[in-house]
């Protein structure tokens, strides 16, 4: 993981703590609020606050980019077969399960599709990785794996350098957007000095003047 990153990531993740803290020492309050009224109150719902969905909408937008890396190390793999003839020697079940022992994140979803691929549900096993891994290039790349053996090895391998490349660029976009983000709320605390910085001078400037003037008037 890059600097920025673990300063991106560290960052929401004090703003959830915080905002999970705050929420409890409220409900505190309300229970205290509660016992003297004889009221009742209602259990924070930690799963419907905006906040924790976006958490949950961050971890499984790290888990898609992990997926992502491991899609592309294994486009790589791929691409060595194909250098070497790999493709005259491997089906695709058996490139699955060269797939399956690099004990990746993927690990336990190429077992599942596997399975399906066993069980002739060729259809099914796409869906299924497709749907756990959840990005623009997933279903494209399982369906790949399924017709590993029924594709010429010069399309194979355009095609793999298409995903590659696909891959790639949305990686440097996504990190060059955290870049941003980053910077952006680096910046933060200058800007709002800096305005409580105008905002005093025209309070001291202006209005204190005019109070001046008005005491005097008076």
């Amino acid at each position: 993981m890059g600097i920025s990153s673990f300063i991106y990531y560290s960052i929401w993740s004090m703003a959830f703590t915080g905002a999970v803290l705050l929420l409890k020492e409220r409900h505190g309050r309300d229970l205290i609020r509660a016992k003297r009224w004889r009221l009742k109150v209602n259990r924070i719902k930690y799963k419907e606050l905006p906040i924790v969905t976006f958490i949950f909408m961050l971890l499984e937008k790290r888990k898609q980019e992990k997926a992502e890396v491991e899609i592309y190390e294994a486009i790589s793999f791929m691409r060595n077969l194909i250098s070497i003839g790999g493709t005259k020697t491997l089906n695709s079940d058996s490139l699955i399960e060269q797939l399956i022992l690099h004990n990746g994140l993927l690990s336990s979803t190429y077992s599942g599709m596997l399975r399906y691929l066993r069980h002739n549900q060729r259809d099914e096993g796409i869906d299924f990785f497709a749907n756990y891994v959840g990005t623009k290039t997933s279903r494209d790349f399982a369906r790949l794996l399924i017709q590993w053996d029924e594709i010429a090895p010069k399309q194979l391998l355009e095609t793999l350098i298409s995903m590659q490349n696909s891959i790639r660029e949305t990686r440097l976009t996504s990190l060059r957007r955290k870049d941003e983000i980053v910077s952006d709320l680096i910046y933060f605390p200058v800007v709002v000095n800096i305005t409580l910085i105008f905002l005093n001078f025209i309070y001291v400037g202006y209005f204190i003047e005019q109070k001046k003037m008005l005491t005097m008037l008076l």
